[in-house]
């Protein structure tokens, strides 16, 4: 997997900062996780991320992502 996969690949481009906290805000009011925004440097879109402690999935996995509850620390 190369850092353009990880960085940008199917996650939902804005075309500014403020339409991004704008539909972070949405999710956030909808029982959602707490969002963060950041500028790609592969699409320069604005991406949202997890807040640090908000993930509810790990990246790594042979079979897909693993939930956070099934992840031994």
């Amino acid at each position: 997997m190369n850092s353009y996969l990880i960085a940008c690949y199917g996650k939902a481009r804005f075309p500014s900062r403020s339409a991004a906290r704008r539909r972070a805000r949405q999710i956030r009011g909808t029982g959602g996780p707490a969002f963060t925004n950041y500028r790609c440097r592969w699409c320069r879109h604005v991406h949202l991320a997890h807040r640090p402690g908000q993930a509810t999935h790990l990246r790594a996995g042979p079979h897909g992502p693993i939930p956070v509850q099934e992840y031994a620390a």
